[in-house]
């Protein structure tokens, strides 16, 4: 029985992930998640400690932990102890008896303070955590962090270590599982490649990726040497030694990488969160711990995404054009960097925009803006001359030059030219107001985002408009009211790092609507170090969330999403229900304002419908 004075510190509470708690915690939040990704990796129930314990190293620090599985076999695991290894210590403590009792987690942040008694204690401690860990829906076990004079722990750190175990239940339930065959973990089989199967497995690493915003890294390892270690003078040693070399490689990285038999003689490593020069150190080293014999036959090529490519088959091309080239040059392993091939056409779009919206005033980022505009527009030619023919260009008296096009149609032309002007003036030296650049790029950037979702041109614009009209109306000064305008104008730039064949597909897979509806947060990640401009991140990530916790990407609900936000909600659905897209016909005035009224409440804010109903019901 656990001492009663323990009561108080029981969290009964929700721990949940904020909006602000995840703004707050960005650099930790992507490894809550990463665990998410240890599936089909080797783990038995001896390494349970390792899956848990390693992480929540990275996002709490601890000095000791316990970990204590009561199903469907009784053991324990610890970690950090030196020379005080408490007397029945399978059994257990008052920690543990508490979790296991309340089924809740346990949160003590000084133990003199708790009235804990040293005897009490399993080992000398200032600050104990702990918590149930869960199969379904059932306590099968539980943590305990101990600290020892340091910072002591914190709700915080609670909630960080709870998230990271229910992102762990999977991995749990594959590990736990009593017909588990341990010898297929890594499906390593000579006879059938894994490559059929590799892009489903690397679609869903690379939704993570792009959700997550962290990058993805993925190597090709070849053997060169088919005649060594029998592979082929023997079948069935042949699948052992392949078996082994696979299990060998997974054991030199980290324990959420993924290994899989890829070609004849060929090995696909998925790296989540590895940068490309983090990858290639990882893979030399993991790959030399098998013995120079055996490393020296191999080859390995690496690419990362979003620096190489945008999306899976992408990165699987860039990670062969690496093989090839390292294969050519007789390099042990070599990123896609390194390669001859790294031309701006070879990065990804979304990439390209980040890097544009980020650079500053030139006439180069400027040919770069209108040549991503005739690739989206499908034109033969858009480009700038200071001779004719071309359309004339000028700002405030000044002549720039000409706007020469083929192929364009001349509504868009004309747009550009407009939008495009203030930036040119500032890149050749007639404008002084770097602002000016920053939002001609940006006005540009959203018409070619309006294009390619299907929008009519100038849609982003007019949700601008009416978001500052509404702002205004809900109390806003008018700094503010400029940023909410000027964030509601460049939410959608997202769609520009979405495939192009997904705004004309017909029937779209649950796979497909969800990298659609990943391009608020493309948008955030395209616009974040933008700091000249003014922009509200809550716009650009949560203008698709509904009122009733029904959109995306956080499904918050009610308050939870911020105001700006549900503002330009609101402006976005009207615009969106009366204008013309590729699959439906526009809706008149007076019916899109009775649906709006049918959705507030529902997926609207109802007292910011009512004012926005009010501004253009007449």
């Amino acid at each position: 029985m656990w001492p009663e004075r323990l009561n108080e510190y029981i969290v009964d509470r929700t721990l949940e992930l904020s909006p602000d708690f995840i703004k707050n915690n960005a650099d930790i939040i992507p490894l809550l998640f990463q665990v998410s990704l240890l599936s089909d990796v080797e783990v038995r129930i001896e390494k349970v400690s390792d899956l848990f314990l390693n992480f929540i190293g990275h996002i709490t620090p601890y000095d000791v932990a316990f970990v204590y599985i009561w199903e469907p076999q009784d053991t324990w695991f610890c970690r950090g102890l030196q020379g005080e290894i408490p007397a029945d210590i399978e059994k257990g403590d008052i920690f543990t008896d508490t979790i296991r009792e309340m089924a809740k987690p346990i949160l003590v942040p000084d133990v003199k303070q708790a009235g804990i008694e040293a005897q009490e204690l399993p080992i000398h401690c200032t600050s104990v955590m702990g918590l149930p860990i869960y199969k379904d829906t059932k306590v099968i076990g539980c943590i305990e962090l101990f600290r020892k004079g340091q910072k002591a722990f914190c709700i915080n750190d609670l909630v960080l270590a709870k998230h990271l175990l229910l992102s762990s239940e999977k991995v749990l339930r594959e590990v736990l599982s009593p017909d588990r065959d341990f010898d297929d973990a890594l499906d390593i089989r000579i006879d059938v490649p894994q490559r059929h199967i590799l892009l489903d497995v690397l679609h869903q690493y690379e939704e993570l990726s792009k959700r997550l915003c962290f990058p993805l890294s993925v190597a090709i390892i070849e053997i060169e040497d088919r005649d060594k270690f029998g592979l082929y003078q023997h079948i069935p040693e042949g699948i052992r030694t392949l078996k082994t070399m696979a299990k060998r490689i997974q054991d030199g990285l980290r324990c959420y990488d993924k290994v899989l038999r890829y070609e004849e003689l060929s090995f696909f490593v998925i790296l989540p969160g590895c940068t490309s020069r983090d990858a290639v150190t990882a893979l030399h080293k993991a790959t030399l711990s098998l013995g120079a014999d055996l490393a020296d036959t191999m080859t390995i090529g690496v690419a990362t995404m979003p620096d190489d490519a945008q999306d899976a088959k992408g990165i699987i091309h860039m990670a062969h054009q690496t093989l090839f080239h390292a294969k050519k040059k007789g390099i042990h392993v070599a990123a896609f960097a390194q390669t001859p091939v790294m031309k701006a056409v070879n990065l990804s779009l979304e990439l390209r925009m980040r890097r544009l919206l980020q650079s500053g005033p030139s006439l180069a980022s400027l040919s770069e803006m209108l040549h991503l505009l005739k690739v989206q527009c499908q034109a033969d030619e858009i480009c700038i001359r200071y001779n004719a023919p071309g359309m004339p260009v000028s700002w405030e008296g000044h002549d720039l030059g000409y706007l020469h096009h083929e192929g364009l149609p001349q509504d868009i032309s004309e747009w550009v030219s407009t939008y495009l002007a203030p930036a040119w003036a500032v890149a050749v030296g007639y404008d002084s107001d770097i602002q000016d650049w920053y939002l001609g790029i940006l006005n540009t950037a959203s018409i070619m985002s309006d294009l390619r979702a299907g929008y009519p041109m100038g849609y982003s614009l007019k949700v601008s408009d009416q978001t500052y009209t509404l702002a205004k109306e809900l109390g806003m000064g008018d700094v503010l009211a400029n940023q909410w305008a000027t964030s509601a104008l460049a939410a959608n730039i997202g769609y520009l790092g979405i495939p192009t064949t997904l705004f004309t597909k017909g029937d779209l897979t649950p796979f497909d609507k969800k990298k659609l509806n990943s391009h608020p947060i493309i948008s955030s990640r395209m616009l974040k170090d933008m700091a000249v401009i003014n922009l509200d991140d809550d716009i650009l990530i949560h203008h698709h969330e509904n009122f009733d916790g029904s959109g995306y990407p956080r499904g918050l609900k009610g308050s939870e999403i911020p105001l700006s936000a549900r503002a330009m909600r609101v402006v976005d659905t009207y615009n969106a229900l009366t204008t013309p897209r590729l699959y439906r016909t526009r809706m008149r005035h007076e019916d899109a304002l009775k649906e709006l009224c049918a959705m507030s409440g529902k997926g609207l804010d109802p007292e910011i419908t009512s004012v926005y109903v009010d501004i253009i019901g007449s």
